[in-house]
């Protein structure tokens, strides 16, 4: 977990505690095991009565406890969650985090190809389309270079699925 984690957290913790129940908390070592156990439901208790009675005087937004973000940034969200996960849970999240570089991917492409047809419009074989390339008459090869190959060669065959999946209509020869 790193500081910004951390943190976030402490401040979550700190705005719904007061001194007195973090003096519990800390006193929990000092006692037999049957006593932490009560004690502990006593503490969490305490904090869910002073949470109750926070919202009651405070009926405002939270704002305290962390910045909110301008705009909500999953993959970052993920990333946060991670240390707090089961293995099944982040898994899961990875495979959400894979999901949203191949749209990132996807989107990236799709600009670059978009630049390269305004940068060289009458060039048609950039498009990816092998009906589309010009033939040399005397070998019967293509003669024009394939920019959407390059590409897809580039991307995984997890991000090559993802990039069809979100629309991508080129199949890697």
């Amino acid at each position: 977990m790193d500081s910004n984690e951390r943190e976030k957290v402490i401040a979550f913790d700190t705005l719904f505690c007061t001194n007195h129940i973090q003096m519990l908390k800390i006193m929990l070592s000092y006692m037999d095991n049957q006593t932490q156990k009560s004690m502990a439901i006593y503490i969490k208790f305490l904090e869910l009565n002073y949470t109750i009675e926070f919202f009651k005087k405070h009926p405002f937004p939270l704002c305290g406890c962390a910045e909110k973000e301008s705009s909500p940034d999953i993959f970052k969200l993920c990333g946060e969650l991670l240390p707090f996960c089961t293995e099944n849970e982040k898994k899961q999240l990875e495979q959400i985090r894979s999901i949203i570089q191949s749209v990132e991917m996807y989107k990236e492409m799709s600009k670059t190809m978009d630049m390269m047809k305004d940068f060289m419009p009458d060039m048609t074989a950039f498009t990816g389309n092998a009906s589309d390339k010009s033939t040399d008459t005397a070998s019967g090869n293509n003669s024009g270079f394939d920019m959407m190959n390059m590409l897809m060669n580039m991307l995984t065959p997890e991000q090559k699925q993802m990039f069809e999946m979100f629309g991508g209509n080129h199949h890697a020869e």
